[in-house]
């Protein structure tokens, strides 16, 4: 009989607590359930989106692998009221009704801040509020608005099994806390030798996430290829997978350009998530407090700081087709370690498989994680459609499976991609494209069995 356990989580911003039994076995959808009846839902569930997250506010995946947790250290369960439009209403009266909304909640937001600042003793004129109201708000880098909350950190010992098995991909990354991924993170520095050859102070590496940089760092030892790099290439891929998807805004760029946003008109339509990741590491990265590359001479650190940018760069799913195409050819020619492009290449590569290597893991790992991605999709969809955007079938929850979106993912684009770096790098075949196989075989079975 699977074990059961006991997730505690706070509602009401704090001011309500409930406990749920959950146990392995259960559906993502049957936990779903569960969790909208503890928030007491009354609405239709399609009209709801519930977010999880940790106490110090990391977003969950929903499913039946959440990790228990104490009442001293309680879940947020946040419910919102999805924002979608249905699909038969006009555009003429949903657009009409968004604008008066858009126009009411203006009004007040005007009438709050005229009486915040009559509190305050601050009078200004009728021409003020034209004036500002007449210039552009300055489109200014997000990264402006990082704070830092640092941490004291702790010091973890390891026992040899678990750093062991931190150089495979099978590594189930839901075990640990946030602590923890850290000091697992610190190892993975330590055991390239990058703190001391770059004197790196190891409260500085006590910062960023964790699972990319994992299946990076399996992938390095199953192949062997950590052996031919350099120090400094290896601190490239850590780096970069550390600060690869950092202040996501949840929304792709898809989504960025068609809405216009800051960060499309800051980046020029051009990669704007994937330019703000590297904008923020690297601010991130300029705080004395968090540099580990403050003692990189100029030239090493202009080198490190170029490659970085460019393997975040190419986690862009826009630029998969090109830059599959140019590895290609640089396989299939015979690939040279002595040429420093097919060198950063690879490491651009490397990322990218990490990237989207979620199927590489068992299935009790990665499947809360495709819910998780599935649920972010859906959001952007419902939004989009709210917006009068452009919408991707693969995003829509009225279009799309978890079982139609993997089987399509899997088979065009990751055994593609995996198979193609398996004629440079060795012994992949087993420990990595054997089990994106399976997962494919897994989603094609769950597919056929919704077939009508």
């Amino acid at each position: 009989m699977p074990t059961e356990f006991l997730v505690h989580i706070s509602l009401d911003n704090g001011n309500r607590a409930e406990t749920v039994c959950l146990s392995h076995d259960l559906t993502p959808e049957q936990v779903r359930s569960l969790l909208f009846a503890a928030a007491e839902v009354k609405e239709s569930p399609r009209d709801v989106l519930l977010k999880l997250k940790t106490a110090e506010g990391a977003l969950m995946p929903i499913g039946p692998h959440i990790v228990p947790n104490d009442e001293g250290s309680k879940y947020r369960l946040e419910v919102k009221k999805a924002s979608m439009v249905p699909e038969k209403a006009t555009s003429t009266s949903g657009a009409a009704t968004e604008v008066l909304w858009k126009d009411v909640n203006e009004m007040k937001a005007q009438v709050t801040e005229i009486k915040d600042s009559a509190k305050a003793g601050i009078t200004h004129t009728h021409e003020d509020d034209i004036s500002s109201h007449m210039k552009p708000r300055p489109a200014i880098r997000r990264v402006q608005q990082i704070r830092l909350k640092i941490e004291e950190p702790l010091v973890h010992h390891f026992p040899s099994e678990v750093t062991e098995n931190l150089k495979h991909p099978t590594f189930d990354v839901w075990q640990w806390q946030d602590s923890e991924m850290v000091g697992l993170l610190e190892h993975m520095f330590q055991e390239f030798g990058l703190i001391e050859t770059f004197k790196i102070d190891r409260e500085r590496l006590h910062r960023h996430c964790f699972c990319v940089t994992q299946m990076m760092y399996g992938l390095l030892h199953v192949t062997g290829v950590h052996e031919k790099l350099t120090p400094l290439e290896k601190l490239v891929l850590l780096t970069a997978c550390i600060g690869h998807d950092l202040d996501h805004p949840g929304f792709n760029n898809a989504y960025q350009i068609n809405a216009n946003t800051e960060l499309a008109i800051i980046y020029n339509d051009v990669s704007p998530l994937e330019s703000h990741h590297s904008a923020v590491l690297f601010t991130i990265l300029k705080n004395p407090e968090t540099s580990v590359l403050s003692n990189l001479s100029d030239a090493d650190y202009k080198e490190v700081r170029k490659q970085i940018i460019q393997c975040i760069l190419a986690t862009d799913m826009a630029k998969h087709g090109e830059i599959l195409a140019k590895f290609k050819g640089y396989a299939e020619a015979g690939f040279n370690y002595d040429d420093p492009a097919q060198r950063q290449l690879l490491l651009q590569i490397i990322v990218k498989c990490s990237d989207i290597s979620n199927e590489v893991r068992p299935k009790h790992v990665s499947e809360p994680w495709v819910d998780s991605l599935l649920e972010e999709f859906f959001t952007q969809s419902d939004r989009e459609k709210a917006e009068g955007l452009p919408t991707a079938p693969f995003m829509d929850r009225q279009k799309v499976t978890k079982a139609s979106a993997q089987v399509g993912f899997i088979g065009f684009v990751m055994i593609p991609l995996f198979e193609l770096v398996s004629k440079v790098l060795p012994n992949m075949e087993e420990p990595v494209i054997q089990p994106i196989r399976k997962a494919l075989e897994y989603y094609k079975s769950l597919l056929e069995k919704q077939a009508p």
